[in-house]
């Protein structure tokens, strides 16, 4: 390790809050610290905004006082992307229980989906953060990669395939992306999906098209098409668009978040839902990541694939509808937590 990146890795023994990310297909990574405590909440920085805001997860902006920008070696560990993880066969009584209050809500029609997640505990040593961080970064090359430290918010890692919002001023982009299934060794534009994937993926573009609605004054949708993601493929459609000169950028985020793609439809009522019967507390889990910027560019990304380092627990999720299946759902967020685990 070189002594630039020794040094970084020490930032996260020291009281300074930091953050690292590593954008898509990047061969660098992007350190933003913050010195001190500011006087007044900053609006522009590393944003991490938890799932439902609260005064025990309270949205973190991480201020650049310093911003550094750091090449890596895109093969370290590069075969930890093939590490063999066991699944657990069987759901456990939380999951189960959960799933039966979610399926029957879909199957009464109170809801068009709801996205039912877990956590699990994981053994870390949170001295090797950093080290992670890099394995990350050269074993998902498509996804963006972070590592944040706050005193709020404890250190967390994440490999997110999954915009929420991307791009200045006239020209942003976002996504739906829903549908998942293991990828195979053949050619990602072959693979077949199940009409329960091809509906799910439907539901979110439908959500994002509405809202981009009243938002925008020009869009452009592409797709669906298979995208990559890990170990993983998802079925994803894409949305460019020009916000209508009175729409801030605080609106287009809150008039996205939560999307169907980690809560559900109808959202108010999903989320109120998911609150209630869910079972354990998603913390940042399935809430936002990334830079925000007002004046320059911003990326910001649904926080999935990720872990709290501090308190030894990874988190996944999956999306049901009418038809779905404890056992396949469950298989599902097995697959979802190896991104993680393989890494750590």
């Amino acid at each position: 390790m070189t002594d630039e990146l020794k040094d970084i890795a020490e930032l996260f023994g020291s009281e300074e809050s930091v953050a690292l990310y590593r954008l898509p297909f990047s061969d660098e990574f992007t350190v933003v610290i913050q010195d001190g405590q500011k006087a007044s909440p900053a609006t522009d920085g590393f944003v991490m905004m938890p799932f439902v805001e609260s005064e025990k997860h309270p949205t973190v902006v991480i201020s650049p006082d310093r911003i550094l920008h750091c090449k890596y070696n895109t093969e370290v560990n590069l075969y930890l992307a093939d590490k063999e993880i066991e699944n657990t066969a069987l759901p456990d009584e939380r999951y189960k229980s959960a799933f039966g209050k979610f399926s029957k809500a879909l199957n009464d029609g109170i809801f068009e989906k709801l996205v039912l997640s877990r956590c699990e505990k994981i053994q870390i040593e949170k001295s090797d953060a950093f080290n992670s961080f890099l394995k990350a970064c050269a074993a998902y090359p498509r996804m963006m990669v972070y590592l944040a430290k706050t005193p709020a918010t404890g250190i967390w890692l994440g490999c997110t395939p999954e915009i929420l919002l991307s791009g200045e001023k006239s020209h942003y982009r976002t996504v739906a992306l829903a549908g998942t299934m293991p990828a195979a060794d053949k050619d990602i534009r072959d693979l077949a999906w199940s009409e329960k994937n091809k509906e799910e993926q439907a539901v979110v573009a439908s959500y994002i098209r509405s809202r981009l609605s009243a938002l925008a004054t020009v869009i452009e949708e592409e797709g669906p098409y298979t995208s990559k993601a890990g170990n993983l493929v998802h079925l994803k459609s894409e949305f460019h668009f020009s916000p209508k000169p009175s729409c801030s950028l605080g609106d287009i985020i809150s008039s996205l978040h939560p999307t169907p793609a980690v809560c559900g439809l109808p959202k108010d009522e999903a989320l109120a839902f998911i609150l209630n019967n869910e079972g354990y507390d998603r913390s940042y889990y399935s809430g936002i990541v990334g830079m925000l910027d007002s004046s320059g560019t911003t990326n910001l990304y649904v926080n999935l694939r990720c872990a709290n380092l501090s308190e030894g627990i990874a988190y996944a999720g999956g999306g049901l509808l009418r038809q779905s299946d404890v056992q396949s759902e469950w298989n599902e967020t097995e697959e979802k937590l190896k991104t993680i685990k393989k890494i750590l």
